[in-house]
């Protein structure tokens, strides 16, 4: 009897082990950084930059998003590429770039959606700046893409960070009043 009692405590044992190292020293906690940042939050991006100034406009078949890259003054090196990687059905081109920035597109493979990449070889971002000018068009009203900030190597800087996009659309007026101006 006392043989089969330590044969299950170590059947237990080598279980809890092997969740342990399935799952993770942080199982149970809220992880953001594995495998991308969820987006929609107010969490810092990544180490190195980050977009803001974030804006969206509907154009003819879609929506245009423009927005800004600030990189940290914590930041260890400049960023000299910005990859976007689109995730599900995204359809996105680029639509502009600062000046000394190209844009190139990454046809899709058997693995990935495509890339979008913007990229410099003497103009980079450098710690504490901001560089604005950047938009992409996406031709659906909703766009879910992955981005990060790369070195002059084109290496990874801080983590990759999802992002979900969504088309500002006028809404008609519904109020009573409204209605009633419209055939004054």
């Amino acid at each position: 009897m006392n043989g089969q009692r330590q044969a299950r405590v170590l059947c237990a044992g080598v279980l809890i082990c092997a969740l342990c190292l399935i799952l993770g020293p942080t199982a149970g906690l809220s992880n953001s950084v594995v495998p991308y940042d969820p987006g929609g939050t107010d969490d810092v991006p990544s180490a190195a930059a980050r977009i803001i100034n974030l804006a969206s406009s509907p154009v003819p078949g879609g929506c245009r998003y423009s927005f800004d890259i600030e990189v940290f003054p914590t930041c260890w090196k400049p960023v000299y590429y910005l990859k976007i990687d689109k995730l599900a059905e995204s359809m996105l081109d680029p639509a502009s770039w600062p000046t000394g920035w190209v844009a190139e597109q990454i046809p899709p493979t058997f693995r990935s959606a495509g890339s979008l990449v913007f990229s410099t070889s003497g103009d980079p971002v450098l710690p504490g700046e901001i560089l604005q000018g950047f938009a992409v068009v996406s031709y659906s009203g909703e766009a879910t893409l992955r981005w990060y900030p790369a070195d002059d190597e084109g290496i990874l800087m801080g983590k990759i960070t999802r992002l979900e996009l969504g088309c500002a659309t006028a809404t008609e007026s519904s109020t009573w009043g409204s209605i009633k101006a419209v055939y004054r």
